[in-house]
């Protein structure tokens, strides 16, 4: 689960609804200046399932013997973070071939700073000297499965080269659909001030600062110019983005579970997050623009105040 600290306690969103954010984020991208990814129900796929295989690890409720509290998600042992996401892809390529390319250079990426640069790691996770290397492994075994799942991908529609560079197109706007969807997961729901800084790293500590981050640099379309869109909490529940990718305003909530913050058993634990209600934040996203920000406003004003949680049935 992802944790974050908040006044009224631990708040926890299953990496499922995490995905499912995401997903939301992807099917409203693009506009008369950012192309909509293609094939667009592939990538909307790959967005929703990113991390389908934390789905039945979640369900368990992780605990954190240390800190004695659920375990936040990128604490998690090395082995069990490579023993999940090979389930995940496995399940996203049964359903879709591309969207299980796309999960796959995902769960790789994560031990390979998400494919910035070359000779770039970064081992996920908890575990000795010996995960990197088996995380290595898995890096060097999926990019071999790569080549005869992109052989089955690629169609007459595209030259190969042409194919490759909007899959590795897809797979950046995936990075950015997962950092916002998680921006939106911990973020407080009140007004950042600040120069904006990346975001990304922030997300090991479990406290969140109000603040404005930097996204990942996309570009508008496959080889098209780069841009880094900006993020912040303009007022509860309304987060401005520039420059603006999506369509018009994208309405998104995002379910969470809150436990008082402080220790716990593990059969505690597991019992208070299962009998707690569920409850959701409510988030409104808007272009960087004081007309616009104040329609938001209005709109959201006449809606009733966003950010307001709303309860859901007890977890199962």
């Amino acid at each position: 689960m992802i944790l974050s600290r908040h006044e009224d306690g631990l708040r926890m969103v299953h990496q499922t609804e995490h995905g499912r954010v995401a997903g939301v984020l992807a099917a409203a991208w693009g506009n008369s200046e950012v192309e909509p990814p293609r094939p667009g129900p592939s990538v909307v796929t790959a967005a929703a399932r990113h991390d389908e295989g934390w789905r039945a690890w979640d369900a368990r409720v992780l605990f954190d013997e240390v800190a004695r509290r659920p375990l936040h998600f990128l604490d998690i042992e090395a082995e069990e973070h490579i023993r999940l996401y090979r389930q995940g892809v496995t399940r996203a390529s049964a359903a879709d071939v591309y969207s299980g390319v796309l999960v796959g250079m995902h769960w790789t990426g994560l031990y390979r700073s998400r494919w910035n640069a070359p000779g770039g790691a970064a081992r996920v996770g908890r575990g000795d000297p010996g995960a990197r290397a088996a995380q290595d492994r898995v890096v060097r075994d999926e990019q071999r499965r790569w080549a005869d799942a992109t052989e089955l991908a690629w169609t007459r529609d595209e030259t190969r080269a042409a194919f490759e560079t909007r899959l590795w197109h897809n797979y950046e706007l995936l990075q950015l659909w997962d950092l916002l969807s998680l921006y939106l997961s911990v973020t407080p729901s009140r007004p950042g001030r600040g120069k904006p800084v990346l975001w990304g790293p922030q997300l090991r500590d479990l406290d969140q600062a109000a603040r404005p981050v930097l996204l990942p640099a996309v570009g508008g379309w496959p080889g098209g110019p780069r841009f880094t869109p900006t993020a912040r909490v303009t007022s509860p529940g309304l987060v401005a983005i520039d420059p603006f990718p999506f369509g018009g305003p994208v309405d998104v909530e995002v379910e969470h579970v809150v436990i008082p913050d402080r220790e716990w058993s593990r059969a505690a634990a597991v019992r208070q997050v299962r009998r707690t209600l569920a409850t959701s934040t409510r988030w409104r996203l808007v272009a960087e623009d004081a007309e616009d920000l104040e329609d938001a406003k209005d709109a959201k004003d006449g809606a009733g105040r966003r950010g307001r949680e709303r309860t859901r049935g007890p977890q199962r």
